[in-house]
């Protein structure tokens, strides 16, 4: 998979991200979107929802799924200003695939 994201909306405290996959092409050969991501950054750090289409999500399994997701993360999460602590929920078609991603201290 070869990532691509394209901000598609930004205010002060979010942003919307369409998630493509330059590996693979649609119908009019542009690349394919696999998902999306919606990010909110507030005082205590950064919340948001993780998106992928069926056909995205199955391709993955779990652990690769957990790398993807933390990679784009760290990329993203970390805007001036605001703690680095975030916390992000992952949806696919079946509810069985859903996943919280954080890093807030297990003591917390």
């Amino acid at each position: 998979m070869n990532l691509k994201l394209k901000r598609l909306v930004r205010t002060q405290s979010s942003e919307q991200y369409a998630l493509f996959d330059l590996e693979q092409l649609d119908e009019d050969q542009e690349p394919l979107t696999i998902g999306k991501l919606d990010l909110h950054y507030t005082g205590e750090g950064t919340y948001g929802t993780i998106l992928l289409w069926d056909e995205a999500s199955r391709r993955l399994k779990p652990a690769q799924r957990r790398a993807f997701i933390q990679a784009l993360l760290q990329e993203l999460v970390h805007p001036m200003g605001v703690p680095n602590e975030y916390v992000v929920e992952f949806f696919a078609p079946y509810l069985e695939d859903y996943e919280v991603f954080h890093n807030l201290d297990a003591a917390e």
